[in-house]
């Protein structure tokens, strides 16, 4: 299956479904506390991470890469989601202009592990948008742009350049490239069992049945 076609594919199943098919398959890839700041996207954000690391404000020592935000937000030309390491910070990681500038370059969404300025503004732009909350308090006081299109940790979740990132309105998975085929195939056979685990919650089935249903999640399917 081409990227392409996976991709499409994704924008239609729930990150709960991509979350079971991964816990299935001993992958992890989860977020916590990251949405989406416009509500739900619809379909869902998908697309390729670019990968952005802040560290640690290091007086004296420069950064590496040159442009800046505004650099970093057009090299996103290709439906790329910016996946944007900010050490889950209070305060304002980015804000209105650069979101835009992301989504006239052509970026799929961008996603910040900490908060942002501009939030009713960004809250009109048809790009979704994932963060931790809002703040006033300038990102510069504490971080530091380190690098672009590296591997980052988000709570314990490896981000690597290229892993597609999935957002709905629960939030954030992140999908190894090498393996987003097989999640989608276990995902597809997640979303199977979730309409007859409904069916039965609805005609009131007994508990026993609602734990055979329910656990053939963890069955990888052949």
């Amino acid at each position: 299956m081409q990227q392409k076609e996976i991709i499409e594919r994704l924008k239609t199943i729930p990150t709960g479904d991509l979350t079971d098919s991964m816990r299935r398959l001993g992958i992890s890839g989860y977020t916590k506390g990251i949405y989406c700041l416009q509500g739900k996207p619809t379909p869902n954000m998908v697309g390729p991470a670019l990968t952005v690391q802040y560290i640690e404000k290091q007086p004296g020592q420069k950064t590496d890469f040159v442009g800046g935000q505004f650099a970093f937000a057009r090299m996103a030309t290709d439906g790329q989601v910016i996946f944007i390491d900010a050490k889950g910070t209070q305060c304002w990681l980015t804000g209105g202009n650069v979101c835009r500038v992301a989504e006239l370059a052509g970026a799929a969404g961008l996603v910040v592990d900490g908060c942002l300025r501009d939030k009713e503004e960004i809250a009109d732009h048809k790009m979704p948008v994932y963060c931790k909350g809002s703040g006033t308090k300038p990102y510069a006081e504490e971080l530091q742009l380190a690098a672009v299109n590296v591997p980052i940790d988000i709570d314990g979740c490896r981000v690597n350049p290229g892993d597609i990132v999935v957002g709905d309105d629960d939030g954030i998975v992140v999908i190894p490239a090498d393996r987003a085929e097989e999640i989608v195939y276990q995902a597809e056979d997640i979303a199977d069992i979730e309409v007859k685990l409904a069916e039965a919650v609805e005609r009131k089935a007994s508990l026993e049945e609602l734990g055979v249903i329910g656990g053939r999640k963890a069955v990888v399917r052949k």
